[in-house]
């Protein structure tokens, strides 16, 4: 049992985290490639113009995206390009200030055998008690699930060729945060399930480096506030309408 591609995201500054998240993949023995980031306040016009979309946004968001959320965004878009371009049935993508568990490897040489069952596997849930529609047990301390509500956050995510594909052709064009639009499950048509406990988790004395790249853009409004409660009451509908029928991956316990 092999594990996939391991695409590691971090800018070219961030030297220490690389060499955080580097030594400890070397302990797990788990083979990585680097995957240069973006560094938001570095992107021209015309290439912010490219990906982000303020019409999306105004329309989709409660406030313009800083530089650093959209540098992050297509960050990600990146790694999801070179899962389509490598023909990959499925990678595991990580950003560079997490903490990684042991059971990692295990975990996603498991999880990658059911590719075809799944487009996300979301390795971080902030809530260690989220509601759930179902689970099942994988191995002896963890459960596989399909959250009612997708956690935040894009810490680490075992991506599929079908999930990269269907996420580019939907959010090619963005005007919300990459965690918020994959929470948007049904927009992109997206099977995401997640891993409880969580297998990686945030490196609490590391510095955000979003919020470096300049503050995410000022305050809600009272406008934006106000338009935000009929996109919540939306999101809130569909979030309680929609449902994922597929069931879980039958997958043997570890």
């Amino acid at each position: 049992m092999s594990m996939p591609p391991v695409f590691v995201i971090n800018l070219d500054k961030s030297t220490e985290r690389m060499a955080k998240i580097s030594k400890r993949l070397d302990e797990l023995e788990i083979p990585f490639e680097r995957m240069p980031a973006v560094y938001g306040a570095d992107l021209s016009q015309e290439e912010i113009d490219k990906y982000y979309c303020p019409e999306l946004n105004k329309k989709n968001y409660r406030r313009p995206l800083g530089l650093g959320e959209i540098g992050c965004y297509i960050s990600h878009i990146k790694a999801w390009k070179a899962i389509i371009d490598r023909g990959l049935s499925c990678a595991l993508i990580l950003e560079d200030d997490i903490v990684i568990d042991e059971s990692l490897g295990q975990l996603i040489k498991t999880m990658s055998k059911f590719s075809d069952s799944f487009d996300i596997v979301k390795l971080y849930s902030k809530n260690n008690e989220p509601k759930l529609i179902e689970s099942i047990r994988l191995g002896e301390g963890h459960q596989l699930c399909r959250f009612k509500k997708i956690p935040i956050g894009n810490q680490g995510q075992l991506v599929t060729f079908s999930g990269a594909k269907n996420l580019i052709n939907t959010y090619g064009k963005f005007g919300r945060p990459v965690d918020e639009d994959i929470q948007h499950w049904w927009e992109a048509n997206i099977n995401v399930l997640g891993f409880l406990p969580s297998v990686v988790s945030p490196r609490k004395s590391t510095q955000s480096d979003i919020e470096e790249q300049g503050k995410r853009k000022g305050v809600t409004t009272f406008m934006g506030f106000a338009k935000n409660i009929t996109r919540r009451a939306k999101f809130l509908f569909f979030l309680n309408t929609k449902r994922n029928n597929l069931p879980l991956p039958k997958v043997h316990n570890l």
